[in-house]
């Protein structure tokens, strides 16, 4: 069937994401709010056809057959916090294990307009196998759009530091990670979402049709929900049925065959 243009929205709606941006753009910080995600409610606790892949985009590719994550420093900071290096796509990241403020994904690329709403990025890497997905999900006939991707560690930092302005430290623990501490940071986490709930984070995308097919085969195209329903004592964040974290085809299947949430199997 035709996919739909995400991007296309009434004014009304247009203006509907403006305003929360319009909330932070005094921030000195510079790097905004991600529009989308000030938007969810905190109710409850291969490269693209026709294109040459790159060396970097293939040696991603290459490395998902023998990921082995990472250890953290051996010893935590001061303040508790292991540090875990940058560019390692399966390195844990949860209330206590961060990366640094410089860290940066390298050979960023655009998503399809078709499939983006709003400019997103990921890894090269990564966008095989999340057009293979997408494309999956619309031949099923569920048109899904990514509406977050990669965020900068300032852009994080305004992001939460919106949710404890907007409900308090206590809620904004529970629905969005400190700086350093997001899966976005690394360029391998999306953020989808439907017309079913006009394109925003909440929990009821987990009931659509979309998230319903998302939960039960996003694992074969390298992606696993990182906050699954029910686990926020073990994750320390609420339900996302709309959070997905590539850590490839290979490694994605260990995770759904032992049960464990992705952090769980990441550190053991």
């Amino acid at each position: 069937m035709p996919k739909m243009m995400p991007g296309t929205k009434p004014l009304l709606l247009v203006f509907a994401l403006l305003l929360p941006l319009a909330l932070v753009a005094c921030d000195d910080d510079g790097d905004g709010v991600d529009d989308e995600l000030v938007r969810r409610s905190p109710a409850s606790g291969e490269t693209p056809p026709g294109t040459t892949p790159t060396a970097a985009g293939q040696a991603v590719a290459a490395s998902t057959a023998a990921a082995t994550p990472a250890p953290p420093t051996a010893t935590p900071n001061a303040d508790g916090v292991y540090i875990v290096a940058c560019h390692d796509f399966y390195v844990p990241l949860d209330k206590v294990h961060r990366l640094e403020e410089d860290c940066a994904p390298n050979a960023l690329v655009s998503l399809p307009d078709e499939y983006a709403y709003g400019p997103q990025e990921v890894v090269e890497g990564v966008l095989p196998d999340l057009l293979a997905l997408l494309e999956a999900a619309s031949e099923a006939g569920h048109l899904v759009a990514v509406v977050s991707s990669y965020r900068s560690y300032e852009t994080q930092r305004n992001t939460f530091e919106y949710h404890v302005n907007e409900y308090g430290l206590d809620q904004a623990l529970r629905v969005s990670a400190r700086p350093g501490h997001s899966e976005h940071q690394l360029g391998t986490t999306v953020d989808f979402s439907s017309t079913a709930v006009s394109y925003e984070l909440v929990e009821a995308f987990g009931s659509t049709p979309e998230g319903r097919w998302l939960a039960e085969h996003a694992h074969e195209y390298g992606f696993i929900l990182s906050y699954p329903e029910g686990k926020e004592v073990v994750t320390g964040y609420a339900y996302e049925p709309w959070h997905f974290r590539w850590v490839g085809r290979e490694l994605a299947a260990e995770v759904r065959a032992s049960g464990l949430t992705l952090g769980q199997f990441l550190l053991r």
